[in-house]
């Protein structure tokens, strides 16, 4: 079932993106450059390997990054990249315990950007169901913003009547760039997407969107 609701929200001054609706495989599918080395905040388990130096979970290769994020524990999990498979040993006691509290508090001490680390990305769920989300290189989610959207595009039309149904095979028509730009102008406003009333006629997706920066980050 398709999630019913998508919000976007783009903070400035921390770089970062509260969502609702967005999940890891939409970062995965675009040219961006995808984690291949990721450091995963407590809880820790003994399904995935231990970092002796901090305690934390990793995961090594971008094949084993992708299964992981593609999962359930991925989806729901908190994770930021890094560059090099040693470079998480060099982390700092005081940089240990500011991923600590992003873990915990599901928000940043610090800005979750290590230079040790060399990472672009860190990626928090909150028990709310939104997402705090950090960009090094904030521009680098416009990608990433299409591809949610073509996702739920997807969805709703793989649930209309057997001829309105596309081909898995076949491409969703590119977003107009008009329509794009409104949507991202309004992300530092908070913009959310009702696809649970969405509807198609002939060629047209008619989707309900609003501005409200009511939805916050805990």
């Amino acid at each position: 079932m398709r999630n019913s609701m998508m919000y976007v929200r783009f903070e400035p001054i921390s770089t970062a993106f509260v969502t609702m609706g967005i999940e890891p495989v939409d970062m995965l599918n675009t040219a961006n450059a995808n984690p291949q080395h990721i450091l995963v905040l407590p809880p820790v388990t003994d399904d995935l390997t231990i970092n002796a130096h901090t305690g934390f979970n990793v995961i090594d290769g971008g094949v084993a990054v992708r299964q992981f994020l593609e999962s359930v524990p991925g989806r729901n999990a908190a994770w930021l990249d890094y560059r090099e498979q040693d470079f998480v040993n060099d982390l700092l006691p005081q940089e240990i315990a500011e991923l600590l509290y992003l873990g915990h508090r599901k928000t940043h001490m610090a800005l979750p950007f290590y230079y040790k680390l060399q990472n672009q990305y860190a990626r928090v769920p909150m028990a709310t169901g939104l997402v705090n989300s950090y960009w090094r290189h904030p521009e680098m989610f416009e990608a990433v913003f299409s591809a949610a959207i073509n996702r739920h595009l997807r969805d709703l039309l793989n649930q209309q009547a057997f001829w309105l149904r596309m081909h898995r095979h076949e491409k969703l028509p590119q977003l107009p760039s008009s329509v794009q730009k409104s949507w991202q102008d309004m992300l530092p406003d908070g913009v959310g997407f009702d696809w649970n009333s969405a509807k198609v006629s002939g060629q047209t997706v008619i989707i309900r969107s609003s501005r409200f920066r009511s939805v916050g980050c805990s």
